[in-house]
């Protein structure tokens, strides 16, 4: 069945809007067990069902949220739901530890987190996976779009690595994500599905659109939604079909053209970058930029006295030629100690990253990386602005001194006492405790509150030497100067394009420095630009190429505009048009 394509461009509420408005059509005239809204994150589909479960009709009901984790949930999950066999990786480390004893190949790449979700093996055959490559891994190799990201293997390493893989799953009797998705659509049982909505449908790989038109056999009245916009097709390489998007919403079933988050600056500068694709598709978006709304925007933005609901927002647009020192830069930096709001840090990948945080390192800028944590932690930033204090013997809680206890080394603690338990057993829950009864305990080595410094103490960083450390605590002292609040979030976040896709920030800094060796389609450049910048409410930096190749501009020599604002942001960004 052909869908219904909702198109509409960032943040103009295809997901908070149509979505559960749509959803609760279905919920009034259809069986509500025979609905099914999917998205590509578990993060999404707990908002959505949050969302829903708000619902006068569904509070009547007396349905809770587990009722709906099979409906509206991710592919992944539906399809798992109906396969019911053991998943590879389920048990956490176990699985990976278990290949690495079979080839330990496994071992020789760096990466963080989940092997299967970011180990460049892993991302070698779930990328050949999406694009119907599972059974020709060399052609995919041949024609991915940057080898890079499967470092520091080579195809026979990949080739190999693949058949202890296969192998150990047979032996064990498990299958993983590209297995289940095969098996689901080799099912020939028709679903009884009477509405199906899909939700950031652009995102989608040709193994999942095959699954969503299986399961979309049997929908009534045309009731089968495919929600997103072509123009943030970001993610090719892995198999998602921007051509057919694109073509399928050149003439959408429903069209949403009122934005909620872009200012005019943004808004426009987005539009600028995407006009060739929409030229070359035949087609013009209509959308607007996001007009003030007190409870959206009050508290994120600098609103002065007067300003009326429906005003539009005008937001700047900045260009920076290097993180060194510009008019631009002050502006920045001004806006970042002197305000609340958040800043995205975007780059499209290395070596962009590291300009970015050797700026923000020699600014003292507390910061994160998106999806992860601080650069050093909330806990460790306060053990070292609150040394001071204890060594001058006043006292601190059970739980501060845990905190000292996590980052001390042997210099301070003796042998065996760094797993100290501090339960009840050993600690009164509710006194402070000063250096020197810890001193008297024996839980600290004799004449430590003589160190007046939290770093002459602390064990180096696992995996860092010693130049690296030491730059480490110049950048803690830095931020500490700066000062931080232990009790706030961090404001500033630092990721690549393709990990902050469906995110929003008050402020995007876009680095648009080109890094790919292998040559890829301006068509490809136009969507990482205008899904980066589209993340923001307010202002954009555009920050100039370090190597003369930039995004969306392929081959050439960028030239940061002239034509920098001269207000300061609290003349600026907050600065509407009636």
């Amino acid at each position: 069945m052909k869908p219904r394509f909702v198109a509409g461009p960032p943040g103009t509420g295809k997901t908070h809007s149509f979505l559960v408005d749509k959803y609760r059509e279905g919920f009034l005239n259809y069986d509500p067990d025979k609905i099914v809204l999917l998205s590509h994150t578990k993060t999404a589909s707990n908002q959505i069902i949050e969302a829903i479960l708000d619902m006068p009709e569904v509070k009547e009901k007396g349905l809770d949220a587990d009722y709906f984790r099979d409906r509206i949930c991710t592919i992944h999950h539906f399809c798992r739901s109906k396969i019911m066999k053991k998943e590879v990786f389920d048990n956490g480390a176990e699985d990976f530890n278990a290949l690495c004893a079979k080839d330990s190949a496994f071992r020789a790449a760096k990466f963080i987190g989940d092997p299967y979700k970011n180990h460049p093996f892993f991302k070698f055959i779930s990328h050949a996976h999406g694009r119907d490559l599972s059974n020709d891994l060399e052609a995919h190799y041949r024609t991915c779009a940057d080898r890079r990201e499967y470092n520091p293997y080579n195809f026979n390493q990949l080739q190999k690595l693949n058949y202890v893989y296969t192998k150990y799953k047979k032996d064990t009797r498990q299958h993983d994500f590209a297995d289940m998705l095969n098996e689901f659509n080799s099912l020939d049982n028709v679903l009884d599905i009477e509405m199906l909505i899909v939700d950031e449908a652009q995102d989608c790989n040709r193994p999942q659109l095959r699954a969503i038109n299986k399961m979309a056999q049997n929908v009534k009245d045309e009731h089968f939604y495919m929600v997103g916009d072509p123009d943030q097709t970001i993610f090719e390489f892995a198999g998602s079909d921007a051509d057919y998007f694109h073509r399928i919403s050149a003439n959408p079933y429903l069209e949403l053209d009122q934005g909620k988050r872009c200012s005019k600056a943004v808004n426009d500068y987005c539009k600028e970058i995407i006009a060739p694709i929409w030229t070359k598709y035949g087609y013009k978006r209509k959308w607007h930029p996001a007009t003030y709304d007190e409870k959206y925007h009050g508290e994120r933005n600098l609103i002065p006295e007067g300003c009326k609901h429906g005003d539009i927002i005008e937001g700047n647009k900045y260009h920076l030629t290097d993180l060194r020192g510009c008019k631009s830069l002050s502006i920045l930096l001004d806006k970042i100690k002197n305000t609340n709001q958040t800043f995205l840090f975007c780059y499209r990948g290395k070596p962009s990253d590291i300009r970015i945080i050797d700026f923000l390192k020699q600014n003292g800028l507390e910061f994160s990386y998106v999806g992860s944590s601080g650069h050093v932690s909330k806990e460790e930033l306060r053990c070292h602005n609150e040394w001071t204090s204890f060594y001058k013997n006043f006292p601190k809680s059970r739980t501060q001194i845990k905190q000292f206890w996590k980052y001390l080394g042997s210099k301070a603690i003796p042998r065996g006492k760094g797993t100290f338990a501090f339960d009840e057993g050993n600690f009164k829950i509710n006194k402070d405790y000063t250096i020197d009864e810890l001193i008297k305990e024996g839980l600290l080595k004799d004449k430590q509150h003589l160190h007046l410094s939290f770093d002459l103490l602390r064990k180096r960083s696992k995996g860092k030497d010693e130049k690296q450390h030491d730059d480490r605590m110049i950048y803690i002292k830095n931020v500490i100067r700066n000062g931080f609040d232990y009790n706030s979030k961090i404001r500033i976040e630092l990721g690549n394009i393709h990990k902050v896709k469906g995110m929003t920030y008050d402020n995007v800094i876009g680095d648009l420095t080109l890094t790919r060796q292998k040559p890829e389609p301006e068509d490809v450049q136009f969507r990482l630009k205008y899904t980066m910048f589209s993340r923001a409410i307010f202002d954009i930096w555009i920050l100039a190429t370090n190597t003369g190749k930039e995004l969306g501009k392929y081959g050439c020599i960028s030239q940061a505009s002239r034509g920098i604002p001269l207000q300061r942001y609290g003349d600026s960004t907050s600065r509407l048009h009636q």
